[in-house]
């Protein structure tokens, strides 16, 4: 077997995002550069379907998860938060498709690395809830990339 073919399968959820009228999946470049160059595995993205495709189908093919951060949030109902600000973006499909993978792939003793919205993300799969903005908040760092 070859090193490549021996590489480990990590998957990566995407990002749902409208570019104009279309559409897209989408996984920000770090991440997957991070998981092939720095981590030495196959970056292996998973799509966030409307009819999101089932943890288990996934997981026996995967060797860990990452869940990257984003520019959206995990929708204040996940949690039982009040309704968003307007303009604050959310991503129902992703949180559809993230959520269920966590708790199957915590289940299975698989490897699990999450960032930001990640972490957000592991913390509501296990019933924690959220600050929607925790910038506001006395004392906390607004930890947000720089959009410039």
């Amino acid at each position: 077997m070859t090193a490549r073919a021996s590489s480990p399968l990590i998957g990566i959820p995407c990002d749902h995002r409208m570019i104009g009228p279309h559409p897209f999946h989408a996984v920000g470049e770090k991440y997957i550069v991070a998981v092939h160059d720095g981590a030495h595995a196959i970056p292996v993205l998973i799509p966030v379907l409307e009819n999101p495709i089932e943890a288990v189908r996934l997981l026996h093919r995967l060797d860990g998860v990452m869940l990257t951060g984003s520019p959206s949030n995990v929708a204040p109902h996940r949690y039982g938060g009040q309704a968003p600000r307007e303009g604050v973006l959310q991503d129902e499909r992703r949180d559809a498709t993230t959520l269920p993978l966590i708790q199957a792939a915590l289940e299975r003793g698989m490897p699990l690395l999450a960032i930001c919205r990640g972490f957000q993300e592991l913390n509501v799969a296990f019933g924690g809830t959220l600050f929607q903005h925790v910038e506001e908040v006395p004392g906390r760092m607004d930890h947000r990339e720089d959009k410039s």
